[in-house]
């Protein structure tokens, strides 16, 4: 069960005054509720078994995370992880299509389940726009679709290369310089990566088209 983890100062008289984040918290564990309902039934999503007032509960993946299995196994045979790549690109561009920009695309928030396919979590960050949102033109807080890109670019690599990459990039401003990227020459989607991360790609669908046609 996911809950807010609120925190409150004990005060002289015994009573407790609450942090100010508290109210932050709260809000961003309504917002993941509305993702998770608006997202419910997609293929790739963890198995979300209720959303209640008290919070979220979900499937327990005994795998763990990706970046658990990276972090002590050898690296699987390329069609698995071009597999594993594929349900994501697959999973960002369904939330795309649901309008929901989910943020926080990292290793750590795929699971693995029983059948060695990823399982998406962790939206407190996400929103679900309103379903009639052009996300071409869409800046939320600074965060747009094309930044999504990069992130699932980022994972992209680290799948390939079997070692976890990732950047702080939050607005379009903090995208990093070209030449402070790894090399991906000799990766077989390195072209490809190269390019997204070279701002070539402005959506996850043209991403995905361009993994099809490889």
């Amino acid at each position: 069960m996911k809950i807010p983890k609120l925190r409150a100062e004990i005060l002289p008289d015994g009573s407790l005054k609450p942090e100010k984040e508290n109210e932050w918290l709260v809000g961003s564990l309504e917002e993941e509720k509305a993702v998770y309902r608006r997202l419910e039934g997609m293929q790739g999503l963890a198995n979300c078994l209720r959303v209640s007032s008290n919070g979220i509960e979900l499937d327990y993946y005994r795998n763990g995370s990706l970046e658990d299995y990276m972090r002590v196994d050898d690296p699987p045979v390329w069609e698995q992880r071009l597999h594993w790549i594929m349900q994501l690109v697959d999973f960002v561009a369904a939330c795309h299509e649901k309008r929901v920009l989910w943020f926080d695309i990292a290793l750590r928030n795929l699971l693995l389940a029983d059948d060695w396919t990823i399982r998406a979590i962790d939206f407190a960050n996400s929103t679900a726009l309103p379903l009639d949102t052009d996300l071409a033109t869409t800046d939320w807080d600074g965060y747009t679709q094309k930044l999504e890109v990069l992130h699932v670019t980022n994972v992209m690599y680290s799948i390939s290369q079997w070692e976890k990459f990732q950047v702080n990039c939050v607005y379009a401003h903090e995208w990093p310089l070209a030449d402070s990227f790894p090399s991906t020459q000799h990766l077989d989607l390195g072209p490809i990566i190269t390019k997204a991360w070279n701002h070539h790609y402005q959506t996850i669908a043209e991403l995905r088209r361009a993994i099809s046609s490889q």
